[in-house]
């Protein structure tokens, strides 16, 4: 089973204040997590998505989780931000592929 899902997702991820608006990686793991278990079905429990990245339009960042067939990367695009929600654009593919 493949999985490869090319989906705008509008995210539950939170924005955190302080010396410039941040994602919380738990939110992005979550929304990547909804996204794929919608999408296919399967539901990852190993979604992991990197700190410190800025909340803003363009940004780019890529999280990783274990599929039904080997590693996949999530590559993640900020597309909206609106106060404390985010808006992803999110495709999934097998690592190395």
């Amino acid at each position: 089973m493949r999985i490869a899902v090319s989906i705008v997702l509008a995210a539950l991820a939170m924005v955190v204040s302080g010396c410039g608006s941040t994602i919380k990686p738990e939110g992005a793991a979550q929304s990547v997590t909804d996204l794929v278990s919608k999408e296919t079905g399967f539901t990852p429990k190993d979604v992991a998505c990197p700190d410190g990245v800025k909340a803003e339009a363009g940004t780019e960042f890529e999280c990783t989780f274990t599929g039904p067939d080997g590693d996949y990367v999530a590559e993640v695009r900020v597309t909206k931000v609106e106060g404390e929600n985010v808006e992803f654009y999110i495709r999934s593919k097998l690592k190395d592929s």
